[in-house]
């Protein structure tokens, strides 16, 4: 039980050097002191003024800047949704141009078939007229050399009256 003691005795003289050795807050002012601070008081009043309306300067300063910041947000806000409407108007305008421009190769296309076909016509109705004057060209020289062959051979048997 002695040893306890003793050690309780040590363990509270050990926090009693280190409470005393651990700094001390600074001392409050005197009694003289705080007269001065009365005596000082409109200093500071007129000081804590000034200040006071610097603050209130300051935060109209800054109400305004949040004011001209709100509208330059609305602004923006009321800009982006114009040019969002404008991409939207340009999108329906691009979607009718590609409908266009298909309608337009379709279009481009049947010409380009109806040309076809009628160049195709064209080459055969060239071919066949071709073929009617070759064939009439023929059947005239073979009719010509029938009337011919004719003729000569009923000349030769007996002239006629004139001859």
């Amino acid at each position: 039980m002695r040893s306890s003691i003793w050690k309780i005795l040590v363990f509270a003289c050990l926090i009693t050097v280190i409470l005393i050795a651990a700094p001390q807050p600074a001392v409050h002012a005197g009694f003289f002191d705080r007269i001065k601070d009365i005596y000082n008081t409109p200093e500071k009043i007129s000081e804590l003024e000034q200040q006071y309306i610097e603050a209130k300067e300051e935060l109209a300063a800054q109400q305004q800047k949040l004011a001209e910041s709100a509208k330059a947000a609305k602004e923006y806000a009321m800009e982006q949704q114009k040019l969002l409407e404008q991409n939207e108007q340009f999108r329906q305008q691009n979607e009718q141009l590609i409908a266009q421009n298909a309608d337009m190769q379709a279009e481009m296309a049947r010409m380009k078939q109806e040309r076809q076909s009628f160049v195709s016509k064209l080459i055969y109705t060239v071919v066949i007229l071709a073929a009617v004057f070759a064939a009439y060209i023929i059947s005239i020289r073979i009719w010509r050399y029938l009337v011919w062959r004719k003729q000569r051979g009923t000349r030769g048997r007996g002239r006629g009256i004139s001859g």
